[in-house]
């Protein structure tokens, strides 16, 4: 497979006014422990936002839940860019569901197929994960709030490579040809920052709406796990906060902002 070429993804960025102002500095490394460690580092350390960071293999590669992200190297593609949102920390959760919807959408482009999202940021193709987002923010004595997105897509990888307990899949090994890497991360950019302005214009009723449409939780029984309780119902609709309003067996509803969700 093809390495992933930063002087394309450089100079798509500046052609792209609307992408150039999310991502001012791109650094793609070969092998880092973690992308997101390394983002939260620099956000840590004072960085302003903006900052792209790619790498080809991941050593402590992470996912929700502190779980592990397998990360082989050369085939599939992890980022995370770091941001210094001007919105309140308690809109923060609103850019993992804008991050899901523009993934779903840049793999929809780029493919053709026809991903989705599981609630609240896992991207689907059929019953498998191929994408996932992890979000993790900080602050540090007299700077602005940082925001860390960090995304993981299985593009490259061989299905048969794949743990068979991850039940996950591939664009490969879905499509049935190899994709281009270098050309994902253009179209995933343009998809985020799409997303990404309607918060700054404060329209979360159309942000809401564009997750809705590719969301396939809505509508189906599940369990969700949150910290402290699991609960099972029909998930009925987003709320503008972000948050999943569930059906429960007895006819209330329940709000639930986060939790591990699972299509029964």
């Amino acid at each position: 497979m093809a390495p992933l070429d930063l002087q394309k993804i450089e100079a798509w960025i500046k052609g792209h006014a609307r992408v150039r102002e999310r991502v001012r500095e791109v650094l793609l490394f070969d092998q880092v422990d973690s992308t997101n460690q390394l983002a939260l580092q620099m956000g840590s350390a004072g960085l302003p936002g903006g900052v792209l960071i790619i790498a080809e293999t991941q050593n402590k590669g992470r996912g929700r839940f502190n779980r592990e992200w397998i990360s082989p190297r050369g085939v599939n593609l992890y980022l995370s860019l770091l941001l210094r949102p001007y919105q309140h920390t308690y809109d923060f959760p609103l850019f993992s569901l804008a991050t899901a919807t523009g993934l779903a959408q840049a793999i929809r482009s780029a493919t053709g197929l026809a991903a989705s999202v599981k609630w609240p940021n896992d991207i689907l193709l059929g019953d498998k994960k191929v994408a996932g987002i992890l979000l993790e923010a900080g602050k540090t004595s007299g700077e602005a709030p940082y925001l860390v997105v960090g995304i993981g897509v299985n593009v490259n990888w061989d299905f048969c490579d794949i743990p068979k307990e991850l039940q996950a899949t591939s664009l490969m090994a879905t499509l049935g040809q190899p994709v281009d890497r270098t050309g994902l991360i253009n179209d995933i950019l343009i998809a985020l920052a799409a997303q990404y302005q309607l918060l700054d214009r404060d329209k979360k009723e159309e942000l809401i709406h564009n997750l809705s449409e590719v969301c396939v939780t809505l509508g189906k029984p599940v369990r969700i796990k949150t910290p402290n309780q699991t609960f099972e119902g029909i998930a009925e609709t987003i709320l503008e906060d972000g948050s999943l309003l569930l059906r429960l067996g007895d006819g209330t509803k329940r709000k639930v902002l986060l939790g591990d969700v699972t299509h029964l």
